[in-house]
């Protein structure tokens, strides 16, 4: 390892994880332009800004990597920018001499811009979550421009490269870990200026529009004529709808939505020409097009369950939420949580460490990370869908459902949740959305410094 304390070093190549995830963000890097600056800014393009500035940080880290440069200094400079481009000209790291790829406010003071209102909107959570990643990319970033060696260097920066990523998000997730890129896909946050809106319960009956219910985006609809049909933001689609000379794209709030519709309509008296509203988890698409068919009052169609009811014949149903004061919830069983705990060693611990604190990756267990979880509202289900869609790293979605329900149970275990007689669920599970993660109530006398519980 060559030392970074003469003014050149051998070519900075970031291997194994942070590779990929240099990869992963040279690839979407180029896609969002940086939006035109205001003096006065709407919503939506405050939280286009963020994105662009939080993007321009990332493209700062994936340049110099591919430069070759053996002056370490190109690299320190790089770190700079990207901590410029991250916090702008009021944050305490700002140094204006680097120049930066982004603008003034920087990706926190364009959030904190969107955060500084009396009201929660419904993409609060997603903007929180995706500052206190920046502040903790910023914070390795920091101490990247201080490395003596390159090994640290790597490591400080593949660590705010995680953090970054998470705070980028994608667009089809919702919450925390949806970041930037998921409250555009998913909330109002989303809409472009001037464009038209219409009922998010309602099948949509031009194109364009943004079909909306409760802040959040249901359905984007587009012209299905020949021609290039440009959106703003990517609606995170994977499926779309062609009718009636429209593309309806659902988002992934579109579930959310359609819960909200039917709950809203169920306690409504029933009018004579019922609006075309949404099945529970569909947009629109009866035979005749562009209606939606309600089953009659005869019908035997189901009501939709409460938000919060827990199917009684899932294996789930005994992992209903404790209360405030009663026990949390048994998740798992003993043997998978140490099935788990030999997969973590195979194929986690490089990422995140022996005692699970990250290394080129963010904590997944432990003091930190409960507090974290508790402040930013993760559930349970948001924590199965990272690690069953992003891990591992450098192979992700290549485990086994039994397996990811095995590396499952031994974060649960190591986060001091305790184990019972029910295997953790190889599928999801509604229950997993009203799970909140946070730090588990009672004396845990075997923890380590590092606040994380022994599997036995």
């Amino acid at each position: 390892m060559q030392s970074m304390t003469s003014n050149f070093l051998v070519p900075a190549r970031v291997t194994g994880p942070a590779f990929f995830l240099l990869v992963a963000s040279l690839l979407t890097s180029a896609v969002i332009p940086m939006p035109a600056r205001a003096a006065a800014m709407s919503d939506h393009q405050t939280a286009v800004a963020a994105l662009s500035d939080l993007q321009a940080a990332i493209g700062e880290i994936v340049r110099v990597d591919q430069s070759y440069s053996t002056d370490k200094h190109v690299y320190y400079r790089a770190s700079q920018r990207a901590i410029n481009a991250l916090e702008g000209v009021r944050g305490p790291e700002y140094v204006a001499t680097v120049g930066t790829s982004g603008d003034a406010a920087g990706a926190i003071g364009h959030i904190d811009a969107l955060l500084d209102r009396k009201e929660t909107p419904v993409w609060a959570a997603s903007l929180d979550g995706a500052e206190a990643n920046i502040r903790a990319a910023v914070a390795h970033l920091a101490d990247s421009r201080h490395a003596h060696e390159l090994m640290d260097y790597e490591l400080s920066v593949s660590r705010a490269l995680a953090y970054l990523l998470v705070a980028r998000g994608g667009p089809t997730e919702l919450g925390v870990f949806g970041g930037m890129e998921g409250v555009l896909a998913s909330t109002v946050l989303g809409v472009p200026d001037g464009a038209t809106i219409a009922d998010g319960c309602a099948a949509p009956s031009t194109a364009p529009s943004y079909g909306v219910h409760g802040g959040y985006i249901a359905w984007v609809a587009v012209p299905a004529g020949e021609g290039a049909h440009a959106l703003e933001e990517s609606a995170g689609e994977t499926s779309v709808i062609v009718r009636n000379g429209m593309i309806i794209l659902p988002t992934a709030a579109a579930s959310t939505v359609a819960k909200a519709c039917n709950s809203h309509a169920a306690i409504e008296p029933t009018p004579a020409s019922p609006p075309q509203r949404m099945a529970a988890n569909a947009l629109p698409g009866p035979a005749d097009p562009g209606a939606a068919s309600p089953a009659p009052a005869s019908s035997s169609a189901v009501k939709p369950a409460p938000a919060n009811a827990v199917p009684a014949n899932t294996a789930s149903a005994q992992a209903a939420p404790a209360s405030a004061d009663g026990p949390p919830p048994a998740l798992y069983t003993k043997e998978q949580a140490e099935a788990g705990a030999e997969l973590f060693a195979s194929k986690c611990v490089a990422c995140h460490g022996s005692n699970l604190q990250g290394t080129a990756a963010p904590s997944v267990a432990g003091n930190d990370f409960l507090v974290n979880a508790k402040k930013n509202g993760w559930t349970l289900q948001a924590l199965r869908y990272l690690v069953t869609q992003d891990m591992p790293f450098n192979a992700p979605g290549t485990l086994s459902a039994s397996q990811y329900a095995d590396a499952l149970a031994f974060l649960l275990a190591s986060n001091c949740y305790p184990a019972g007689n029910t295997p953790f669920p190889t599928t999801d599970e509604p229950v997993f959305a009203n799970i909140k993660l946070g730090p588990v109530p009672g004396p845990h006398p075997d923890q380590n410094s590092f606040g994380v519980c022994p599997n036995s």
